[in-house]
């Protein structure tokens, strides 16, 4: 068909893009597309979206595969869909908030951030208008990179375009800077994401909870197990158990180890076997150097 110097009409050019797209001929599908427009032919808005989105698709190696990810192919996948994007008319570019998105998730993904961070601006200042999602993806992937002053800046231009930054946008900026050890400052981002959320989620306490543990600040961690549960989110098995190997294998403190066992039993989890033989080690530890001490020499 490319051969023979011919292109058929633009809804039957729309449908021959999406069909090798579903067939997994994505790049055909482009040389497609680049013929048609050279011809100054013009597919359905719903193909050329199709395609970006084809180009920008995250595939994830399962469990047990054997096939691995081809990095250079996603990074020239995406950088095709980049360049599409630039041909949308003003007018549908309003309405394009998910091809958009689809590339801004990619770029993120193959550690683009800078590359996301420009187009999600571009998207601000042009459109089509970015939503949480979007900022969300960003700004997950700077703080990732370490970059917390863009991700906070990200996160006042959401402010100012009336956005609300969800309880995910500040789990990840507190991530960030608990995993520099400045719980400090990641503290005064849980106050604020307090204030403006009624109901945070289990990754929001880890976060600190783990960051004080790193820094051997166990009284903190356990007064964050407490709120937890004020606040209506029930810690999970996992939070007790890494809490409790901490202040056993850190900290000796095996009474508070065991206080926590106890209320994990309250709120019907079972701490394993392993975790509570070590509870009873180190009590056993701490008890047998006591009798040392208070022993008559």
């Amino acid at each position: 068909m490319l051969s023979a110097d011919k292109l058929p009409d633009a809804e039957r050019v729309g449908k021959i893009i999406s069909s090798l797209c579903k067939g997994g001929m994505t790049k055909d599908a482009h040389l497609v597309y680049l013929y048609a427009k050279d011809k100054k032919i013009c597919p359905p808005q719903s193909s050329i979206d199709f395609l970006i989105g084809s180009l920008s698709r995250i595939e994830r190696a399962g469990k047990g595969s054997e096939k691995e990810i081809d990095k250079e192919l996603d990074k020239q996948n995406v950088s095709l869909a980049l360049e599409m994007l630039n041909d949308y008319p003003a007018e549908n570019r309003k309405y394009a908030i998910k091809p958009f998105s689809s590339v801004i998730k990619k770029l993120c993904w193959i550690e683009d951030v800078e590359g996301a961070k420009k187009l999600l601006l571009e998207m601000v200042k042009s459109g089509p208008h970015p939503g949480n999602a979007v900022f969300n993806s960003v700004i997950n992937g700077l703080a990732k990179a370490g970059d917390i002053k863009e991700s906070l800046y990200l996160m006042k231009v959401m402010k100012s375009r009336g956005l609300k930054p969800d309880v995910y946008t500040y789990s990840v900026i507190m991530s960030s800077y608990a995993r520099g050890g400045e719980m400090e400052k990641a503290c005064k981002i849980f106050d604020e994401a307090k204030k403006k959320h009624s109901k945070l989620t289990t990754v929001t306490y880890h976060t600190l909870i783990r960051g004080f543990c790193k820094l051997e600040q166990f009284d903190k961690a356990v007064d964050l197990l407490r709120e937890m549960k004020k606040h209506g989110v029930r810690p999970n098995h996992d939070e007790y158990n890494k809490m409790i190997k901490s202040l056993c294998l850190k900290a000796l403190d095996w009474e508070t180890a065991a206080k926590l066992e106890k209320k994990m039993r309250k709120n019907g989890l079972i701490l394993n076997g392993r975790t509570r033989a070590l509870i009873s080690a180190v009590k056993e530890l701490d008890e047998g150097v006591s009798s040392e001490i208070s022993a008559p020499a």
